[in-house]
């Protein structure tokens, strides 16, 4: 507007072109439109939900004229230009796509019907929703109350029809439990089975009551995991009077036999013992053999007082000299005391035996080599010299700490070590293993980012790209809209990777199986010949170190999946030399391809960390199950050197009073302490990201007094 005008006015000729330039505009006339006028009143302003600044303002009370157009209000936008030459400025032609918004979104709100069950929140109804929502709530407590009226009524009369029984008749009502004796029996003729007992249990409640009752050890520690899941529902259920379970106070004195405390106790080392010497693992040198499983599972920051102890439990505790250690470096460093983030947990796995005992636990921050180094040493140190038992390997993951824990044992400069001398008998060692069900899912997520997802990666090998696309359109070429599918187990789930499916154990699995490589193989041509080799080869990989069964070979007809029975199975030739070969070729290939960065040419393979974990994990299995079966084991099974006890271990963790994903500290050592006394009987979730052990329960039952509290005197 003032481009063509005179800085100042300083003559009657630069009035007058003033006033004829003004006489071409107009006022911008806003949004005048009626159905606007209810978004918000006169004098009020709008705003976007993100921020507090005004956008918009309705002004009105005014009569405006606008050529045919007669309006009292309008709403401008908070940059409106007032004089345009056209009817409206573009700043508030911008506002009407927002007025629009606002107007559907009212309109959609009136038509939404509240209904009992609505989770609709109350801050954002109505008055006349809230009123409407007021009144069924009424009605519906009064229908209620007239139900609970007229079940009081049927109650009273069917105790006013009811007979009351003698002593004489009280008496045959008990008998007609020992007359189904035959019958119980018959049924069940294992006099071990758990049917036979929890029907002798409660025969025998009946016969002595509550104070004379005498619990066996099954019944307490399966009621022990009851109550651990829920008290609650383990007291409706005692409450309801269909079975007679023990007091929550009798299971207290279980639960609470040794002190709930973190790090190393000797108590939970006598524990540990005479669990070893139930399941017999002192009878012969291979039973002795077990491995160490350590992994951090993430906790809420909290701090809870114990009055039991009288300690104030959540903040970081790594042991007696390590938190001394600690304690210097936060003073050096004046920070304050940290809140413990993550638990780390310590598991004891027998080889040849069926062992899964968590030894001791430590709250950390995010542990380091550094500390985490004396834990474990410290650990192979009780089992090796105070119990007797011969430690084999250690499993974790691949996180930086551990693999950083695994370099402090390389000597004279190894890139690389697998194994370590056992100090306490220099003619054994100990073998170090990342968790191979971990490392197919870090091989998955390389594959994935190939030519996908994040596309940081470009696996290439032998001229021949190896393209996580290739398994997008097998599934949506053959098996999205097909009726009959050749990889049924694929969903989409498997192709479109999300944080959640990404930790999922089963979704790697299915993607790198023979069922894959089949089906690239058959219907398409050699582009996707190098996907479906490193397919195979990691669905070989996974099979023969994920053994669980000694029958599972012959049941799915795979003979990868054989319990191995002979040190120079070709597996373990396949596994230290084939399979290492496979990756040291892939390597050199990709080392040989023209003038590339070692940037590109690291795009070009699996992430170092998942090929070093590969190469420590098949010769470490390897020396293990040879070494095993060389000492006079039957057989071996490779499942056993994963970590999947230790992440069902967590499951309870976070399944304690239903979903709890976030336990603290003081709900973490509590827990541990009941798991320890429940034992095998502690079953892991079914949903869980690892499989069920198939013959988790035991095939007799455990006769073995469970620790008792003893009553302070």
């Amino acid at each position: 507007f003032w481009s063509t005008l005179p800085r100042q006015i300083s003559s009657a000729e630069d009035v007058c072109n003033l006033l004829a330039k003004l006489e071409t505009y107009g006022v911008c006339v806003g949004n005048p439109d009626e159905e606007f006028h209810e978004i918000t009143p006169i004098g009020c302003g709008l705003s976007h939900a993100a921020s507090q600044e005004i956008s918009a303002f309705r002004e009105g009370d005014f009569g405006a004229v606008q050529g045919n157009l007669v309006y009292n209000s309008t709403i401008r936008s908070a940059k409106c230009d007032f004089l345009v030459l056209g009817a409206r400025c573009v700043n508030c032609s911008g506002l009407r796509r927002l007025l629009r918004e606002r107007k559907y979104r009212r309109d959609e709100q009136k038509k939404r019907e509240v209904t009992m069950s609505s989770t609709y929140k109350l801050s954002d109804m109505t008055r006349e929703m809230l009123c409407k929502k007021l009144s069924m709530q009424k009605a519906h407590i009064k229908t209620l109350q007239t139900e609970v009226e007229r079940l009081k009524r049927e109650m009273n009369a069917t105790i006013e029809k009811g007979i009351k029984l003698d002593d004489a008749q009280n008496h045959e009502m008990k008998d007609l439990m020992a007359v189904c004796q035959d019958d119980m029996e018959q049924e069940y003729p294992d006099p071990g089975c758990y049917q036979r007992l929890f029907w002798e249990q409660q025969k025998k409640y009946e016969k002595h009551g509550k104070h004379g009752m005498r619990w066996h050890p099954m019944m307490i520690k399966l009621c022990l995991y009851l109550r651990q899941k829920s008290s609650k529902a383990y007291e409706a259920l005692r409450d309801s009077g269909f079975v007679q379970l023990p007091s929550m106070r009798t299971l207290y004195d279980y639960s609470h036999y040794i002190e709930s405390r973190l790090g190393f106790q000797p108590d939970v080392a006598k524990m540990l013992k005479e669990e070893c010497t139930k399941k017999d693992m002192y009878s012969a040198e291979h039973r002795s053999f077990v491995g160490v499983l350590f992994d951090e599972v993430k906790i809420k920051e909290d701090l809870v007082y114990d009055k039991h102890s009288g300690e104030i439990v959540g903040y970081v505790n790594l042991g007696e000299i390590s938190n001394q250690l600690y304690e210097l470096e936060r003073v050096i460093q004046k920070k304050t005391p940290a809140v413990a983030k993550c638990i780390l947990v310590i598991m004891v796995r027998g080889v040849t035996s069926d062992l899964k005992f968590p030894f001791a636990a430590f709250a950390t921050v995010g542990i380091t080599a550094d500390f985490l180094y004396p834990i474990i040493w410290k650990a192979i140190s009780i089992l090796e010299v105070t119990l007797k038992l011969k430690v084999l390997f250690c499993t974790c993951d691949g996180a930086s700490p551990n693999r950083r824990f695994f370099k402090l044992h390389a000597t004279d400069g190894e890139p690389f070590t697998h194994k370590t001398v056992n100090p306490y008998d220099p003619t054994r060692h100990i073998y170090f293993i990342s968790d191979v069900p971990h490392l197919i899912k870090t091989a998955r997520n390389c594959f994935s980012n190939s030519y996908s997802h994040t596309k940081s990666r470009s696996l290439w090998k032998d001229g021949k790209d190896i393209s996580w696309m290739h398994i997008v359109r097998l599934y949506e070429e053959h098996c999205e809209q097909n009726l009959y599918t050749p990889c049924p187990k694929l969903t989409r789930g498997h192709i479109d990777l999300t944080a959640f499916s990404r930790m999922k154990v089963s979704f790697a699995a299915q993607v790198f199986s023979a069922t894959i490589a089949n089906s690239l193989e058959m219907l398409y041509d050699e582009s996707v010949e190098e996907t479906v080799k490193f397919v195979r080869t990691m669905n070989t990989f996974f099979d023969c170190l994920n053994v669980r069964n000694p029958y599972e070979g012959r049941n799915k007809r795979n003979p990868d999946l054989n319990a191995y029975t002979n040190p120079e199975d070709e597996r373990l030739h396949w596994l230290v030399n084939d399979f290492l070969e496979y990756f040291a070729q892939w390597k050199q290939t990709v080392d040989d391809r023209g003038e590339f960065s070692e940037a590109q040419k690291a795009t070009m393979q699996l992430s170092h960390q998942t090929l070093t974990g590969l190469k420590m994990s098949a010769l470490s299995i390897t020396a293990c199950v040879r070494f095993m079966l060389e000492r006079g084991s039957q057989y071996i099974l490779t499942s056993f050197f994963n970590q999947d006890p230790l992440e069902q271990h967590f499951g309870h963790y976070r399944h304690k009073v239903g979903s709890n994903n976030n336990p603290t500290v003081y709900e973490v050592k509590n827990i541990l302490t009941q798991i320890r006394t429940v034992g095998a009987q502690a079953l892991p979730s079914a949903r869980g990201n690892c499989k069920r052990d198939e013959n988790r329960r035991p095939r007799t039952l455990d006769h073995t007094p469970v620790p008792r509290r003893k009553p302070k005197k």
